[in-house]
């Protein structure tokens, strides 16, 4: 009999409301997923802190460290500075038989205008949308959460509007931005190149795949080269990443935007956004942002020669 599967779980005490922001941060830190401890049922007084448990196939101490103190820095940690509120205990255990039950949830979803989000087991169609497939993987951004959501229509304003001939998706994760900047310039009958990178080789994996699956791996370069040896400019970036990221990026994201082109970021929380985009603001100038459910996503432009 093959053995079991095991995990390291790690809790996190967080605010009840912040409870699915939490989880994305986590999941984009390296989790395979999250769980809220002994879910209620419908309509049962909603307690004002959870237990959120994170899952991973290992994480070192200085992770955690990293993970809890992002946490407790966006005010997500309920409590932070008591040990025994258990944030970031962790311990290792044997798959109880949940790893595939997610599948349950993750059902085809609407996105914006245009946009239809489904998974391979549960393709559909619908009129006047585009049918994008996403295999959920350890990478982030099914297009669930409030960041790639707010991406994603963005982007699917800006390829409508402005036709870029050059679009870069820094930090692809699952392929999901750059998948719907293809298939939407598609439609509208637009040429495009399009680069996607990432420095994670499980991401640009799940991202091929998706490429796949949508028929579009032959529109998109997939490529893990670092955002300082690319020396070009681009008509659309888009780049949801996590706030103190998209700081280090900044002076490489603001060189490769070409003149009258637009930058889309994302996946940082609404009172992160003014220090984002202060990073930003020269020599770019914030077209829009909008939040959603906590997250920012803001559209920075160069102007034109």
């Amino acid at each position: 009999m093959a053995s079991r599967q095991t995990y390291t779980r790690a809790i996190f005490r967080t605010h009840a409301h912040l409870a699915d922001e939490a989880a994305g941060i986590l999941v984009a830190g390296g989790a395979l997923g999250c769980a809220v401890a002994g879910m209620k049922l419908p309509r049962a007084r909603e307690d004002k802190t959870v237990a959120l448990e994170a899952y991973f196939d290992a994480i070192s101490t200085a992770e955690l460290s990293r993970l809890k103190l992002t946490l407790e820095k966006a005010g997500m940690l309920a409590d932070p500075a008591r040990d025994s509120t258990g944030n970031g205990s962790v311990r290792r255990i044997v798959d109880p038989g949940w790893s595939t039950l997610w599948m349950k949830r993750f059902g085809p979803f609407r996105v914006g205008r245009r946009i239809l989000i489904v998974p391979p087991w549960k393709r559909e169609n619908q009129r006047g949308r585009t049918t994008i497939v996403v295999q959920p993987a350890r990478a982030f951004g099914t297009g669930h959460h409030p960041t790639t959501a707010g991406a994603l229509r963005a982007i699917e304003s800006l390829v409508g509007a402005r036709a870029p001939k050059s679009i870069l998706d820094a930090g692809t994760g699952s392929g999901v931005l750059a998948i719907a900047a293809a298939m939407l310039g598609m439609r509208d009958g637009v040429e495009c190149e399009i680069i996607a990178i990432d420095t994670d080789p499980t991401a640009l994996e799940n991202a091929r795949l998706n490429a796949r699956l949508n028929g579009v791996e032959k529109s998109i370069r997939f490529s893990s080269v670092p955002l300082a040896s690319i020396h070009r400019h681009f008509d659309l970036i888009a780049a949801n990443i996590l706030s103190h990221t998209l700081i280090e990026l900044a002076p490489h994201l603001k060189r490769l935007v070409a003149p009258g082109g637009r930058l889309v970021l994302g996946g940082f929380l609404a009172d992160e956004a003014s220090e984002v985009l202060n990073h930003y603001r020269s020599p770019l100038r914030c077209l829009s942002r909008k939040t959603h459910r906590g997250w920012t996503t803001a559209v920075m432009a160069r102007a034109p020669r």
